[in-house]
């Protein structure tokens, strides 16, 4: 029986196939802090504003990504594995790889995407970078976004809507600030090097962070796995470090502070 829009196989199915016929390499450890973050963002509904990512385009994001291997398999239909539609039934899908045929790199996965166009996480790298690229083009030459995947969930938000009642909101903003090198402070700050924020600093410039503490690692961001990343990163380290969790404001508190100028 051939395929038809009455048939047509479900994520799940496409899932269970795709797993059944390829493998990934070795995944670098921070796939596995990805799985754990997607896995917390549940159905919550993500976005990424970037001004190097689709021209500066706001883009929300398809989904809350793979928590697993088989999910990150399925995260790539359409974009590695291009299902054969004449050869396929519903009983069996027949795939073809685009890594076979040059289009598509063994060490590319796709983490997301927003309308069609992916990001994609270079597994061959222990930090594993981020690159993008837009989709519908032809062929596929993704240019660099983050260095690192731990950047990407840092800067991912949630799509969070205003409460319109007096129902306090259950998702929470974490800002994470160093305030103590501790015992050791030239390890703390060749850590910070690592950071997005910092890692323009050296020598003399670095130094001076000494001085400029508390220093922000998080700024009212979602992403719990980033805020327990840092906080282990760096208390592993000797170094204190604070964490602050703001929820959305009721209705009734936005007015209050309205009235008061804030």
């Amino acid at each position: 029986m051939a395929l038809t829009r009455e048939n047509w196989p479900s994520r799940a199915v496409v899932q269970t196939s795709l797993a059944a016929q390829f493998a990934l390499p070795p995944l670098p450890p921070p796939m596995q802090d990805w799985f754990a973050w997607c896995r917390s963002m549940g159905t919550q509904s993500l976005v990424l504003d970037e001004a190097d990512w689709r021209e500066g385009w706001r883009g929300e994001l398809a989904g809350a990504g793979a928590v697993d291997v088989p999910g990150l398999l399925a995260e790539m239909e359409g974009y590695r594995f291009i299902l054969d539609q004449e050869a396929s039934t519903p009983e069996h899908l027949v795939w073809r790889d685009a890594v076979q045929t040059g289009e598509w790199q063994p060490h590319w996965v796709v983490l997301q995407n927003a309308n069609g166009d992916p990001l994609i996480g270079d597994i061959s790298q222990p930090e594993v970078p981020v690159l993008w690229d837009w989709h519908g083009s032809g062929s596929w030459s993704p240019q660099p976004l983050f260095p690192n995947l731990r950047t990407l969930m840092e800067r991912i938000e949630i799509d969070a809507p205003v409460p319109s009642d007096d129902v306090p909101s259950k998702i929470l903003f974490y800002t994470v600030h160093l305030t103590d090198l501790g015992l050791q402070p030239l390890q703390v700050l060749t850590a910070l090097k690592t950071h997005s924020d910092y890692k323009h600093l050296a020598g003399a410039s670095l130094l001076k962070l000494k001085h400029q503490l508390p220093l922000p690692l998080l700024v009212d961001n979602v992403s719990d796995a980033a805020k327990d990343y840092l906080v282990h990163r760096f208390e592993a380290l000797g170094a204190r470090v604070t964490v602050v969790e703001r929820g959305l404001r009721t209705f009734a508190e936005r007015t209050t502070g309205a009235a008061k100028g804030d």
